[in-house]
């Protein structure tokens, strides 16, 4: 007794393709038929390729990190630019009475600036250039509200720090707006 053919089944269930030309050794289009897309499927998508760090990425990286430490070091420096004033000095740490000043608000902002630039890093780019905008911008509103209403009724100009934890701030913005990506990278640009 003959067994039916299978066509394909086995025990009722499709099994791999199998080609439509018989395999011989002389035949040429036997050996370069490669399998498809099994009937009324859809072919498998090729593995995605990783891209590579662009290069502004890791300018921008930089950049954040270095930042971070230059927003640290700004709350070591003088807050205000004393001037006539001899009576003291006033770091983001001290203030001309000895009380806790606000130099913490810059380590912050440091440390925020470092996690951006960590972010940007591990490809997480939208989320980390999105943390050193904010940072930038609230380091700058923040050394402008510091000088302008910080020492209660001592009008003097902003010493270093300020005028360094403005520039820190600046320079990221300008940083995360300049290193953007190609207008045709942007999500939602067609």
């Amino acid at each position: 007794m003959t067994d039916p053919p299978n066509n394909g089944l086995v025990d009722g269930v499709p099994g791999p393709a199998t080609p439509s030309v018989p395999l011989q050794s002389g035949n040429a289009e036997a050996a370069a038929w490669h399998s498809g897309a099994p009937l009324g499927g859809v072919a498998p998508q090729p593995a995605a390729i990783v891209e590579e760090s662009s290069r502004r990425d890791l300018v921008l990286t930089a950049i954040l990190l270095l930042a971070a430490l230059a927003a640290g070091a700004s709350s070591l420096m003088g807050w205000r630019d004393v001037g006539a004033f001899a009576s003291g000095s006033e770091t983001g740490w001290h203030q001309f009475d000895g009380s806790l000043g606000r130099g913490w608000v810059a380590v912050l902002g440091g440390v925020l600036l470092a996690v951006a630039g960590v972010l940007v890093a591990s490809e997480h780019l939208r989320s980390g250039r999105l943390l050193a905008t904010s940072t930038g911008i609230a380091l700058m509103v923040f050394s402008v509200l510091e000088w302008g209403l910080g020492l209660r009724n001592v009008r003097s100009g902003p010493g270093a720090g300020l005028w360094m934890l403005f520039v820190v701030g600046l320079m990221v913005v300008v940083a995360v707006g300049a290193l953007a990506p190609d207008q045709e990278d942007r999500v939602g640009v067609g």
